[in-house]
């Protein structure tokens, strides 16, 4: 299979998996609607990916993808058998711990769950976790020996499977009226995407011999230190959710329908900017062309703010008629839907933010400047949780501390980056704060617009599709990144 079909099969799949997941929020939206019982069924879902990434995710890849490339088959393989025994002896044990510290720990994720609830919960949570903690780190393992390989679409095609498994589990659970059933499904799903990627990791063939049974010293001090970088973003969700949590019954819900949906189309044509940017900002660096790789990363910069902008303007012109078609069914009533589209939108003026984090970690990373990350999302974290213990319990406390964290992170890590290559890009900060004030001050005035009919819902969404496509003809006209991915994706699908 050639790169570009490679690539384009990834993105594909990556597309799925998120949509995939999105429905699998609706689906839990619509048996349980916005209370405490959807809550509890949210945290029990969402904790096994959760931990995973904040203890392994980005240490696999980060670690084995290099130490793998470019390997022997054999090689490939034993290092794989050494980091799943790893995963499993680690993330084994820590699922009998999730067992047993069930109680506490949804009592941490989810603060606004009690009683019934909380131990519904808790039974999920730490029946799910005994089998989906070691199965996913597992996963994780064979996923990166196989993007080792150029072999990424499996990682995608992996976790498309995990949401179908997922998505049937809570059907039946609902069909058979057993909320318990929840756990089954979580399980399943893990179990279901570890068989497909060990399969297809099998083909690498026999470990060749070695006397090593565990990772060595430096893979381990490399792994750790790319967790204490990417696990602290993941930190911002889980302290985001537990503050919306804390706000009553059903607002873990809204927070996370809100930020899933919201964040959706950023991170996906993230992942294909990135592929491109990426290789040609590596290309200038290695040839030692300082000022060409300065500018290459400037232009990424402005090609994401602008894309950003453009998505978030959409996505808050789009908000109602999209969670009227996802969640406007079951027990989500309009009062529900306007909870969602109100958060979603604050969620949307984040998006030049979250853009500039993506870009800004990106080129640290190229950097190998991991320290300067640790530094920056450790400052986006005491400023979410110092506004979240000052600000009082309502609806838009967890969407205004979790932007904060990106703003303080941003501002940090790009003082770190303009340290590093003399150059604080005063233009791309120019934009960055003028399209985050319009993006919220068009969440503040759609915010005053009473609530509208199927007419108005859908003259929104047109306007929003007239705006998205007129903003996608201008970048793929003046924007050097935006013209140079559609002009690959056109000769891909034209054969030119």
């Amino acid at each position: 299979m050639t790169i570009a079909r490679v690539f384009s099969l990834s993105l594909l799949l990556l597309a799925a998996s998120r949509v995939l997941g999105v429905l699998r929020d609706a689906v839990v939206a619509g048996q349980f609607g916005l209370s405490a019982h959807a809550d509890a069924a949210l945290v029990a879902l969402s904790y096994p990916d959760l931990t995973i990434s904040l203890l392994w995710g980005a240490a696999v890849p980060a670690v084995l993808v290099p130490r793998m490339a470019g390997r022997s088959s054999a090689e490939i393989a034993g290092e794989a058998a050494r980091w799943t025994r790893l995963a499993l002896l680690g993330f084994g044990a820590a699922g009998v711990a999730s067992w047993f510290a069930r109680a506490p720990l949804v009592h941490l994720l989810a603060p606004g769950l009690h009683g019934a609830d909380a131990r519904v919960g808790a039974t999920v949570l730490g029946l799910g976790a005994l089998l989906a903690l070691p199965a996913g780190a597992a996963s994780l393992v064979a996923a990166a020996a196989l993007q080792s390989q150029g072999r990424v679409q499996w990682q995608y095609a992996g976790n498309v499977l995990f949401n179908l498994v997922l998505i049937l589990g809570l059907a039946l659970a609902a069909g058979l009226h057993a909320f318990p059933w929840i756990a089954a499904g979580i399980a399943s799903a893990s179990l279901a995407r570890l068989a497909l990627l060990r399969r297809m990791l099998a083909g690498l063939g026999p470990a060749g011999p070695s006397a090593k049974r565990w990772p060595d010293a430096a893979a381990l001090r490399a792994a750790l230190l790319a967790l204490a970088a990417s696990g602290l973003t993941v930190l911002y969700l889980l302290a985001a959710r537990a503050l919306a949590s804390a706000h009553g019954p059903g607002q873990l819900g809204v927070f996370q329908y809100a930020q899933r949906i919201g964040e959706l189309p950023l991170h996906t044509l993230f992942a294909l900017a990135a592929a491109l940017a990426l290789a040609r900002l590596a290309a200038a660096e290695a040839a030692g062309d300082r000022a060409g790789a300065r500018a290459r990363g400037r232009q990424w910069m402005r090609s994401m703010l602008w894309v950003a902008l453009l998505l978030g303007a959409c996505g808050m012109l789009g908000a109602p008629l999209a969670v009227r078609l996802l969640f406007g069914w079951g027990r989500m009533d309009a009062q529900a839907q306007h909870e969602l589209v109100r958060t979603m939108r604050c969620i949307l003026a984040l998006m030049p933010l979250q853009a500039a984090q993506l870009v800004l970690a990106a080129r640290l990373n190229s950097h190998r400047r991991l320290a300067e990350q640790v530094v920056g999302y450790s400052c986006g974290l005491l400023a979410l949780g110092l506004l979240g213990l000052l600000l009082a319990p309502s609806w838009w406390r967890a969407p205004l501390a979790y932007g904060a964290a990106y703003a303080l992170a941003v501002a940090v890590l790009w003082r770190g980056l303009a340290r590093h290559n003399a150059d604080a890009e005063a233009t791309n900060a120019l934009l960055l704060v003028t399209a985050s004030s319009g993006l919220g001050l068009l969440a503040l005035l759609l915010g005053r617009l009473p609530p509208a009919g199927w007419t108005a819902l859908l003259a929104q969404a047109g306007l929003a599709a007239l705006l998205f496509g007129a903003g996608a003809v201008a970048l793929l006209r003046h924007d050097p990144l935006a013209a140079s991915v559609g002009g690959g994706l056109a000769r891909r699908y034209t054969r030119r």
